[in-house]
């Protein structure tokens, strides 16, 4: 991750294209989770066109009611506008967030192929995708869907709080994880993208302070660290458990500045008192 013009810049890893193929196979394909890795120290701001080469003359550009996508023909721009819509109702649904209104829309750039995208963005082989600002770049291919809604997460999340939390790095990338799997299986519902994590995650569970603490040193860590396994799993049984309309009141909590602590007993008056209780039942629905 490293400041591009315009606002920060983040990597995402190209390996949640293919989750029934498990956590090698995502690492070959991308930037997080086949596609898009979270921008974690991304920072609200204008939308920009980033600091990388633009498309070849000619391009087509549509927007749609929250995104403004660039591609080569109507037909592709159409497509993508179509899922990164599909990808903003899904996380809609699952924050509750109905209120929420972006300032602007979201830009999305998909180069016509990995090559043209590292050629023209300077990224490494291993990136599926990247966001600087308020806009993603990535490419055509089988990981489009999931990089599209891993990063509109991460945009979605940092507008709405308004700042980059590091205490909130576990429950950012957990939801983005959890809208890339949904987007990567469609009607089929949600998979495990980590499949080969499971059992470790089961057994040897991290404490929630190191889920708080824990700061990627790369993107590429996505893959086969244990951490975003984790928050992806923590993140899942909040929602499904505790329900949409604790998850919103969650996070307008931490939004309002609470502490976890507090922001948990608020949202789920019924269910947690407090961080320590939520991290118990999730730990015996192992």
């Amino acid at each position: 991750m490293s400041s591009g013009a315009g606002g920060t810049l983040c990597t995402i890893p190209l390996v949640k294209a293919v989750l029934t193929a498990g956590c090698a196979a995502w690492l070959a394909a991308c930037v997080p989770f086949q596609g898009p890795m979270p921008s974690y120290e991304s920072r609200p701001g204008a939308i920009t066109t980033g600091p990388f080469e633009p498309l070849d003359p000619g391009a087509s550009e549509l927007d749609s009611l929250h995104f403004s996508v660039r591609a080569y023909g109507s037909e592709a721009s159409r497509k993508a506008a179509e899922s990164a819509e599909e990808s903003y109702k899904r996380v809609m649904l699952d924050t509750n967030l109905y209120s929420f209104r972006p300032k602007g829309l979201y830009r999305i750039v998909v180069y016509a192929t990995a090559d043209e995208f590292r050629k023209k963005t300077e990224q490494p082989s291993w990136s599926g995708g990247v966001t600087v600002g308020n806009a993603i770049y990535t490419f055509h291919g089988p990981h489009l869907p999931g990089v599209i809604a891993h990063e509109m997460t991460h945009l979605v999340f940092h507008e709405y709080m308004g700042r980059a939390d590091p205490a909130l790095r576990w429950v950012n990338e957990g939801l983005a994880v959890h809208q890339e799997a949904m987007a990567v299986a469609g009607p089929q519902g949600t998979r495990d993208p980590f499949p080969l994590l499971r059992d470790k995650v089961r057994q040897s569970p991290l404490s929630m302070d190191h889920m708080i603490r824990f700061v990627p040193l790369t993107e590429a860590e996505y893959q086969v660290n244990a951490w975003y396994a984790q928050a992806y799993s923590m993140v899942r049984f909040m929602i499904e458990r505790g329900g949409r309309i604790g998850f919103s009141q969650f996070l307008a909590a931490v939004k309002d500045g609470r502490t976890l602590d507090e922001a948990v007993g608020m949202g789920f008056p019924g269910g947690w008192r407090n961080l320590a209780g939520f991290e118990a039942e999730w730990q015996r629905s192992q």
